[in-house]
């Protein structure tokens, strides 16, 4: 029988193994999480990008149309518009009119409980607060307008370049930070799956299509992912950092569909600075 055997890299340098521990039909599976290991970048960033992050569910009959919006607002910025559609809370949950089919994560239902978000569909754009209020929620009428904002005003900090490969198991991801000023604050780094093309069941607004049984879900966040490790705490104009990570496939994904989003965070108040997204090659 194989063995596969799970090691813990935090406790690894405080054990010893020689060859003779392993039968020759075993090996070792680190978990997901930062690795030595990397892939060439082919695809560089020269501009600030903007992260919406459009808060969703198959019952939300009003989130189609949310849907369309964000695919105008693709075509309309291009690369730098960054979406991700994180399907959470009730109007997520599954049940036998959907076939049970459910996108709902860990991090997407705690995120939308810190963001305090209701009324789907929503949006939440580079974290940021709307307006004076701490409410990080944009309702879809206001997309344009707060995207086109946030990309006139931001300063332009840094380039994520990514590349991406599908491993037998994994998805191995390199990242280079290209610092482009002085940052004197902490930073977090946020590597996610995103996943495109998947048909279900969709309750629609539309009286004369009330249920859609063949919907398309594009850019659903799935369950795996590198959520919120330390980037660094201060870098230098010119400096590049380099992370790589390695992030488990999930069986039931569609992995020609997938692609990596990557996302950078500012550690003292959780706004987003830069994001770049990768298609699995």
């Amino acid at each position: 029988m194989k063995i596969i055997r799970y090691l813990a890299l935090a406790v690894l340098p405080l054990m010893f193994f020689s060859c003779d521990n392993f039968e020759e039909n075993e090996y070792i599976v680190y978990p997901q999480g930062e690795t030595n290991e990397t892939t060439p970048i082919t695809k560089n960033q020269t501009s600030q990008a903007v992260l919406l992050e459009d808060y969703t569910g198959w019952k939300c009959v009003n989130c189609p149309a949310a849907a369309a919006l964000l695919t105008e607002l693709q075509s309309k910025y291009g690369e730098s518009l960054v979406t991700m559609s994180v399907h959470a809370s009730s109007f997520a949950s599954p049940s036998k009119a959907n076939n049970n089919l459910d996108f709902r994560t860990e991090y997407g239902e705690k995120w939308n409980n810190e963001f305090g978000l209701s009324g789907y569909p929503v949006g939440v754009i580079n974290r940021l607060n709307n307006g004076a209020s701490a409410s990080k929620a944009v309702q879809k009428d206001d997309w344009d307008n707060k995207i086109e904002s946030i990309l006139s005003s931001t300063e332009h900090l840094m380039n994520l370049n990514l590349g991406a490969e599908k491993q037998s198991e994994d998805f191995l991801v390199s990242v280079q930070c290209a610092v482009l000023k002085n940052i004197d604050f902490r930073t977090l780094i946020s590597v996610v799956v995103l996943e495109d093309g998947i048909v279900g069941v969709q309750l629609n607004s539309d009286a004369s299509n009330p249920q859609i049984n063949d919907y398309v879900f594009n850019h659903v966040l799935r369950t795996n992912g590198i959520i919120d490790y330390s980037l660094f705490a201060s870098a230098t104009a010119n400096q590049t950092i380099q992370k790589n990570y390695k992030i488990n496939i999930d069986p039931s994904w569609n992995t020609d569909n997938c692609k990596i989003l990557v996302f950078v965070t500012n550690a003292d108040n959780g706004e987003v600075i830069q994001s770049n997204e990768i298609k699995i090659k």
